[in-house]
């Protein structure tokens, strides 16, 4: 199997590079610097190649920069996903395409599924929107991984430094009343090479099992270091108003668990449940941790 991975260098590619890495397949992993997916010429270089599957973990996530400019964001988050889907469709390769929970408006209370219609609040989330309803269309053999809270060892997220804020700050603070699907790096890589190797096609969500709110994390982080013999400097875990975080705050959904029945039915049992998968990822963060760091 011949795969090409734009992104390479960003959270989930990393542990997309260590997940096929151990796995007989021809992989060429490609960094923003490598290969611009703005780019037209170099796409049109790449293409000439026969690849039986394209994975595009390329994006722009900062929530704030999508805001402030729609349209250059959209070149990456929008554009040129969809010119990548075209030339997947005309080459007969498999496209993945990774989606968000942020295409939902987060006023309800029971976990979303695939065929819950998408209703963003914000240009993230309208950009992600427009990605699951055009890719099928384009390319009718993609598979569009729909992700939530989204953490990992090196990762910039607020999930993916909550060990370190832990370790060196007496308090936390948290958005009160967010609850969500958090994903750990390492197993979004292994659900997507599962479902690619499966032959599957479609929109799928993939999270870890269960839901959660940054606090409660926060606090099962602190539990579970504890365990690990480690000494974090937080004693306490503060919980902000949604109303005192900023107005931008309210395009964010404040409810965006994820079912996961459709993954696990066609992969059983599914995802682990978010607990395992913390504790797996702070076993990795441990060992990465600077030393004295906690």
């Amino acid at each position: 199997m011949k795969i090409l991975l734009f992104g390479a260098a960003g959270l989930l590619g990393r542990y997309l590079v260590e997940e096929f890495s151990r796995h007989s397949c021809e992989f060429a992993a490609l960094t923003h610097k490598e290969a611009d997916i703005t780019d037209a010429r170099r796409l049109d270089a790449l293409f000439d190649r026969p690849w039986d599957v394209v994975i595009n973990a390329a994006a722009v996530c900062d929530f704030d920069a999508c805001q402030r400019d729609p349209l250059g964001t959209g070149l990456v988050n929008r554009d040129a996903p969809l010119d990548i889907a075209r030339r997947c469709e005309a080459r007969g390769a498999l496209f993945v395409q990774f989606s968000s929970d942020y295409i939902f408006a987060g006023d309800g209370a029971q976990p979303l599924t695939e065929e819950d219609a998408p209703h963003p609040l914000s240009v993230y989330g309208d950009q992600k929107a427009a990605l699951e309803k055009e890719i099928p269309l384009l390319c009718p053999r993609s598979l569009v991984l729909r992700l939530s809270w989204l953490y990992g060892v090196g990762g910039r997220t607020f999930m993916s430094s909550m060990p370190s804020l832990l370790a060196s700050q007496p308090v936390l603070r948290t958005a009160a009343g967010k609850k969500g699907s958090c994903l750990y790096a390492a197993d979004g890589a292994l659900w997507t090479r599962r479902l690619i190797e499966s032959g599957a096609t479609g929109l799928f969500n993939v999270v870890n099992a269960g839901e959660t709110s940054w606090e409660e994390f926060a606090r099962t982080c602190l539990e579970i270091m504890g365990s690990f013999g480690l000494a974090p400097a937080c004693r306490t875990i503060e919980e902000i108003p949604y109303e005192k975080l900023g107005p931008e705050w309210s395009k964010r959904p404040r409810y965006s668990c994820l079912a996961v029945d459709k993954l696990a039915s066609l992969l059983p049992p599914g995802p682990r449940r978010w607990e395992k998968a913390l504790e797996a990822f702070l076993a990795d963060w441990k060992s990465f941790a600077p030393a004295g760091g906690v």
